[in-house]
């Protein structure tokens, strides 16, 4: 039986795409941004793989504390008997995929919510505006009017 992985790695062609998912401020840390990332890649039918050169970044108890990461690959990957080095793999292969060169990470919000996954270069301005007054009450009070 093979021995799987204790650390999970990222190569140093997908730091800098890590570092600026992270800067572009949707992540609150870079695990976050590799597990994003992970999914995406799972997501777009990322067959199964494995990375080589990608030194430690993380031990596996840090990215997976209660084992519920490596049950979903178990499930997902029936066949892979090293979990942990196929997390690595998709983290990496999703990093690649989400790589936008040079420029801003592609947009998170859109690959969720089915935009085009272009780029941004800051976050979206909260807005001020105040809801629109909700009528509440039955046939018996509609006068009454308020803002929620």
């Amino acid at each position: 039986m093979a021995v799987d992985k204790k650390t999970i790695g990222v190569t140093s062609e997908n730091k800098a795409v890590l570092a600026r998912m992270v800067e572009a401020g949707r992540f609150a840390s870079e695990l976050d941004a590799a597990k994003f990332a992970m999914a995406y890649a799972i997501n777009q039918e990322t067959p199964a793989g494995g990375t080589d050169g990608a030194p430690t970044k993380w031990n596996v108890g840090s990215v997976d504390p209660d084992g519920s990461l490596r049950s979903l690959i178990e499930a997902l990957f029936p066949t892979a008997s090293e979990p942990y080095r196929l997390v690595e793999y998709l983290m990496n292969e999703g990093l690649r995929l989400l790589d936008s060169g040079s420029g801003p990470p592609a947009d998170v919000v859109d690959i969720l919510f089915g935009g085009t996954a272009q780029g941004f270069s800051e976050k979206p301005e909260a807005s001020t505006a105040l809801p629109a007054p909700v009528k509440v009450g039955g046939p018996a009070d509609d006068s009454l009017e308020h803002s929620c």
